[in-house]
């Protein structure tokens, strides 16, 4: 049988601020989540998806994971309507004390439009929260809609000197709010070490997600989960770069020879 790896999809923002940093478009992302319906792609849950990473479960030859950082609230607003059109399952990655803030500051009516993302990172720290981004509130919503997996990505998106702690309080608060095991991880900016990676897993986390290019194979990596850039493009965009992540030896090699676009900005690479 022939050996597939299972593309991970990293995206941010979906809203009306098209070329800015981290966004797709709403009319781009409806396409591109229409190409995949049509090409016959399976969108795992977290759970499943974990299951596969630890050699459990299998899944369709043509499997994908939709992932979106910081559950910012145009998720909700513009991606989610999108997602349960086509009743595609995908993962949130939640900073609790950012949603923490966003539900004691609920925004005071539906957005007309969103910050740009640098502005957006700015507000979220503060009692303007609920304008950018989910409270605990919407994303029980999206939750108990059967589609939507929340998972952790820390109390402080890495700004806590303890990060035993910064996850552990993540970790936490899912339980808290909606009753979800918290055994997965998303490292803030893909940050992580040695260190870190050990002290996740004294904390019952058996699965982590970079800020990364690469393959994911059943049974193998599941600390180390490898994901690409969404950008804003268009569906046929989106099915080279999930054919090329298919594959594990040309995946593997892309990713080496190719450097991603997010990490040249982030982190200055070219």
């Amino acid at each position: 049988m022939k050996i597939r790896s299972v593309p991970v999809c990293m995206f941010h923002h979906v809203n009306e601020n098209a070329g800015d940093f981290l966004t797709v478009s709403v009319s781009v992302f409806a396409e591109m989540m229409e190409r995949l319906c049509r090409e016959g792609y399976a969108t795992l849950s977290s759970e499943e998806f974990r299951e596969y990473m630890l050699g459990v479960r299998n899944v369709p030859a043509k499997s994908v994971l939709l992932t979106f950082d910081d559950a910012w609230l145009d998720v909700f607003v513009y991606a989610y309507p999108i997602l349960r059109t086509f009743g595609l399952k995908f993962t949130v990655f939640v900073v609790s004390g950012w949603a923490d803030l966003a539900t004691v500051h609920p925004r005071q009516a539906s957005p007309e439009a969103f910050p740009p993302h640098r502005e957006a990172e700015k507000l979220a720290h503060t009692k303007w929260a609920g304008e950018v981004v989910c409270g605990w509130d919407d994303l029980k919503e999206m939750s108990d809609g059967g589609l939507c997996s929340v998972e952790n990505h820390t109390a402080s998106h890495g700004q806590l000197p303890d990060v035993r702690l910064d996850i552990a309080a993540g970790r936490e608060a899912l339980r808290r709010h909606l009753g979800r095991p918290g055994n997965q991880l998303c490292w803030p900016s893909g940050k992580h070490d040695r260190h870190s990676l050990a002290t996740a897993r004294t904390l019952g986390i058996d699965v982590t997600y970079l800020v990364r290019r690469g393959v994911n194979l059943a049974g193998w990596g599941a600390m180390r989960v490898k994901r690409f850039t969404v950008d804003d493009r268009d569906g046929d965009w989106l099915m080279r770069q999930i054919e090329i992540f298919s594959r594990p030896v040309y995946g593997y090699l892309y990713s080496r020879i190719k450097p991603d676009r997010l990490m040249r900005e982030w982190f200055g690479k070219r």
